[in-house]
């Protein structure tokens, strides 16, 4: 290709085309009206050219020339759009209802960005955000919509200022929070704030002291508005207010154990009912401010969160984040996790603020739920699991300082096992606060390093054995050690795999056909998990709490095992007759298919990964004809539903669910009204089978995931086609 070849007849048409040297960059970008459009004259200047002929400036960049393939098109080219921000008068006056508007609009602002929207999409394309932020303040006194212009601005000082101040320092609160723990940017939260100053530097008390003001000034100028314009105004300055405290509370929460949030519900049910009032004001919003804070990236729509759910955000916001400081009142170590496991598994699920805020509450600078060592709880845990030998803690072991001495050795081992075991154990915690896929992957990463600490623990539990003098105790007919700390790690390995099984089926990540194979994983790790519990169990002794918990495991397990069983047994029947979707995948075959499932769990050593042989045999019960396959599945279901209605009876004592018996009570009534709903599917498909009718009924299978069915275990509605229809 020839450069700058034969251009003699191109000269005179593209010499406004400085190839010489860049042309100058304007001090400020100019109003759209100084455009003009060049396209038609550059198109009839190009004809000329010759095939395979270019003309190049050396300054002008690749980079620029693909930027410039999309100028003038205002998806692509934030130029293009009209500056308002530079005309735009804050201080124009407003009708109360339009100061009304603008502060609930700034509210969905704010909650937009807490559900995962960047800041540049929300609070930022306000304009009287950006008035206040473009002059990069560092004082309150500097935070101000500019020099007044006019008369009438004074509810724009007195009341619109003060509360987007204090909008822009609650974000500041949470944009420190957030990034402080395992919450993952980008992914559940965008806290890039374009090198703006969220007014980090202004103290609480400056804030509260304006709020404060602003509250004194609708108090004396009541008669300028109506009553219910007075109250509308002033509920939102003092859930303002409210906000923000709670927010500065949670900063220093060890000096401020007593969380405040639900005092925000009362102003949060009057908003709500005089959003009526308001009055939206479009022009004080512009997608053109993105352009000042990322000229290179292409402006994206701005988020508009209907009212409705940003009143219902801020609303979970509050009584979440209240709820968490149940976790200062330390009630043990199975509690805890409880706590965790049924708050991971909300749903929807809890906002990024309090996710983060729950791992600052459970675990900060080495101390478990603001008081406790690390080592406090974990010995805690492993006491009530599996009740070691009492030697193993005794605090007069740390003291000993001869390194023959059996108490050295022990309390040499016991800090390895705090140092490697402590870590994975607090990690896990975390893990249980991500979103459910995020969660899903930590864990399958987890799950390999549990099962490797495993293997070192077996090793120390052996040497505990011979300096403790343990007895064996006979077990199944074999005298057997206790294996205490590989016991409990052992435990915890399976609940790890049980959860990964069970939020692939919450994901939807694996089709229905696969359903017979995961279900039967499911029951597989499940029963290997009771027959440990029952290990443990004969060598607890006759330690109560031990027993309690074992026995509740126990009942939970069985309970589980018996419905995952069912669902296998009951898809198993239905791949008989093809009644699951099976998508064409020439390129594959099942057999890779269930090595790239089971490819997380390959490096477990135990339980181990089955064969493919051996998987698919099981699963397919070749020799058990279809009746009797049903028949086991209407057993387990029987068994599921007695074990479920066993659980809904126990307290809160029993379930270790202090700080969540309530949502331990919900998540038991959708694991009943699962059983229900695989009962019935189980009942039809039976009746149709016993008929001989199965192919004659146009059978087609569908999965139901809602009317309070448990997410793991969606109820498949067997229906004729005709029906569904």
């Amino acid at each position: 290709m020839s450069e700058g070849a034969g251009l003699s007849g191109v000269e005179l048409d593209l010499d406004q085309l400085s190839l010489q040297s860049p042309p100058a960059m304007p001090s400020s970008t100019p109003p759209l009206s100084s455009f003009r459009d060049i396209t038609d004259e550059f198109i009839e200047a190009s004809k000329k050219l010759e095939v395979g002929q270019l003309v190049q400036d050396p300054q002008f960049t690749l980079f620029q020339a693909v930027g410039a393939l999309e100028i003038m098109d205002p998806k692509m080219d934030s130029g293009l759009l009209e500056p308002e921000y530079e005309n735009f008068d804050a201080w124009q006056e407003r009708l109360p209802e339009e100061i009304i508007g603008i502060m609930d609009r700034l509210l969905c602002n704010e909650m937009a960005w807490h559900l995962g929207s960047a800041l540049s999409q929300t609070l930022f394309a306000s304009l009287y955000v950006d008035k206040i932020l473009s002059s990069m303040p560092t004082r309150l006194n500097d935070a101000t919509f500019g020099p007044p212009r006019g008369e009438g601005h004074e509810i724009i000082q007195n009341i619109l200022r003060p509360y987007c101040v204090a909008v822009i320092r609650c974000c500041a609160y949470a944009n420190w929070q957030v990034p402080n723990e395992h919450i993952y940017d980008e992914e559940d939260f965008v806290g890039q704030t374009y090198g703006l100053p969220m007014l980090q530097a202004v103290s609480y008390k400056d804030m509260d002291n304006l709020l404060a003001e602003s509250l004194v000034w609708l108090s004396t100028n009541k008669d300028k508005f109506t009553s219910e314009i007075y109250l509308a105004i002033r509920n939102r300055i003092l859930l303002r207010k409210a906000l923000l405290s709670n927010f500065q509370r949670d900063s220093d929460w060890k000096k401020n154990p007593e969380p405040q949030w639900e005092g925000c519900l009362a102003f949060i049910e009057a908003i709500e009912k005089d959003h009526t009032l308001a009055k939206e004001v479009p022009e004080a919003w512009s997608m053109s401010i993105q352009r000042k804070l990322a000229s290179s990236v292409p402006p994206r729509p701005l988020v508009d969160l209907p009212f409705s759910e940003a009143i219902s955000t801020v609303r979970k916001l509050c009584t979440e984040t209240h709820d968490i400081y149940k976790l200062l009142d330390y009630a043990g170590a199975s509690n805890v996790m409880s706590y965790f496991i049924h708050f991971g598994a909300r749903q929807p699920t809890p906002l990024p603020y309090t996710r983060s805020l729950i791992q600052t509450l459970f675990c900060k600078d080495l101390r478990i739920c603001g008081k406790l060592p690390i080592r406090d709880i974990l010995y805690d845990d492993v006491r009530e699991l599996c009740n070691p030998p009492a030697k193993l803690f005794d605090p007069k072991n740390d003291e000993c300082e001869a390194p023959s001495n059996p108490k050295f050795q022990i309390a040499e081992r016991m800090e390895w096992f705090i140092a490697r075991a402590g870590r994975l154990y607090i990690e896990l915690y975390k893990y249980l606060c991500q979103n459910r896929s995020r969660m899903r992957r930590i864990l399958c990463k987890a799950m390999l390093e549990w099962d490797s600490m495993q293997v070192e623990a077996e090793e120390i539990d052996q040497e505990l054995a011979s300096l403790t003098k343990e007895q064996p105790k006979p077990f199944q007919g074999v005298m057997q050690y206790g294996f205490h700390l590989s016991s409990w790690v052992y435990h915890y390995k399976l609940r790890i795999m049980e959860q990964i099984t069970l939020l692939g089926f919450e994901l939807e990540i694996y089709p229905l056909h696969e359903f017979d194979g995961m279900y039967w994983y499911l029951q597989f790790y499940l029963k290997t998990r009771s027959l440990h519990i029952e290990r443990m169990l004969a060598f607890v002794g006759n330690e109560p709490k031990s027993l309690s918990l074992l026995n509740f495991y126990l009942l939970e397990n069985v309970a589980m095992h018996d419905l995952a069983t069912a669902c296998m047994l009951l898809y198993s029947a239905l791949a008989r007759y093809n009644l699951l979707e099976k998508p064409r995948n020439p390129q594959g075959s099942d057999r890779f298919r269930y090595e790239g499932r089971m490819k997380p769990f390959m490096s477990i050593g135990v339980p181990e990964v089955v064969q493919y042989d051996y998987f698919r045999n099981v699963v397919d019960n070749p020799d058990m004809d279809t009746s009797s396959l049903l028949h086991l599945a209407s057993e387990h279901i029987a068994e599921a539903k007695k074990g479920y209605r066993q659980l809904s009876t126990l307290d809160k004592e029993i379930t270790r669910s202090k700080m969540c018996h309530d949502t331990y009570k919900a998540n038991i009534s959708k694991l009943t009204r699962s059983c229900f709903g695989i009962g019935v599917a189980i009942g039809v498909l039976t009746r149709e089978v016993d008929a001989g009718t199965v192919e004659s009924s146009n059978l087609c299978v569908t999965l139901h995931q809602g009317a309070g069915y448990h997410a793991s275990f969606p109820v498949p509605l067997v229906t004729s086609k005709e029906v569904k229809k």
